[in-house]
């Protein structure tokens, strides 16, 4: 029994990995062995990038691997503590999407953290190009130095490609990597500046500094609103399981009858209702964006 369920979590494990990397278009009619190795070397490269926007260090390989090993280890653990196993794979599925939701959680700080330094990269440059003091290309190179912490790793990215690829190309790889709404602006205005010209570039980025200011505040505001919103949310969600694992620890008659057919259902019913509840909550408090990517290319289906 507890190797069906373990073979069932993973199962699970796996259908929810398929599902967060984005599976095939509906259009398709392959099953999962039919995949050419271009899709499969595409969702890595796309999984890659998502990894590196996040700050981990690590191929997707690993990242599955560890996360499955986190999702069994809890199982173990919870099954040795409730000795039920429908208890103890439910969490166990949580537990091993636990790295994809820190991670997320961290690509989102980063995006915001690049978000609130930008003002006063803008307002840096504007003052060195305005001064005369130097060309963008060596503002830039400078940023990468000494600018704002989160904003050092993209800018020292651009100063090594520049020289291979040049400038230009070099923005816009900076640019898809980063993939936010509040970089793309500005690292166009950067692409525009080479070949517009200074004077253009500093109405441009005077202008760009002061409606990031005003969208990051607005950003920074909806968020503290919707915190508590988000807290219950989740307060909500995992409460009737550590009532059912405390249940099931602490009483044998609970851990017979969730043992039993009836038991089972009757957690999966419950389960599936709570995830219904879940993206129902979660759409309703989702971010707002206060701002959208533009001039992105759409990716053929």
């Amino acid at each position: 029994m507890s190797l069906l369920a373990a073979a069932c979590l993973g199962a699970c494990a796996w259908a929810l990995a398929r599902w967060l990397l984005g599976g095939p278009s509906t259009n398709q009619r392959r099953g999962p062995l039919s995949w050419g190795a271009s899709k499969v070397a595409g969702q890595r490269l796309k999984f890659q990038i998502w990894l590196s926007q996040a700050g981990a260090a690590v191929t997707p390989g690993q990242f599955w691997g560890v996360s499955g090993a986190v999702g069994a280890a809890a199982f173990v653990v919870l099954l040795a503590i409730s000795r039920t196993v429908v208890v103890a794979a439910l969490p166990a599925l949580g537990a091993a999407a636990s790295p994809y939701a820190y991670w997320s959680a961290q690509r989102r700080k980063q995006s915001q953290a690049r978000g609130a330094a930008w003002p006063d990269a803008l307002r840096y440059l504007v003052g060195v190009l305005g001064a005369g003091i130097a060309t963008l290309h060596d503002a830039l190179q400078e940023l990468s130095r000494s600018g704002p912490e989160p904003l050092r790793a993209p800018m020292a990215r651009y100063t090594r490609m520049a020289g291979r690829v040049g400038s230009r190309q070099a923005l816009e790889t900076v640019r898809a990597e980063l993939a936010d709404p509040i970089s793309d602006p500005v690292l166009l205005a950067f692409a525009g500046a080479i070949e517009e010209g200074t004077a253009t570039a500093l109405r441009v980025l005077a202008d760009l500094g002061s409606q990031i200011t005003a969208d990051v505040q607005l950003a920074e505001k909806v968020r503290t609103l919707q915190t508590q919103s988000r807290v219950a949310t989740w307060g909500c969600f995992a409460l009737p399981y550590a009532v059912l694992l405390f249940l099931c620890t602490t009483n044998p008659a609970y851990r017979q009858f969730f043992s039993q057919t009836v038991g089972l259902a009757l957690v999966l019913a419950g389960s599936a209702l709570s995830v219904l509840g879940l993206v129902a909550s979660r759409w309703l408090v989702r971010p707002i964006g206060t701002s959208t990517r533009v001039f992105v290319a759409e990716r053929p289906a």
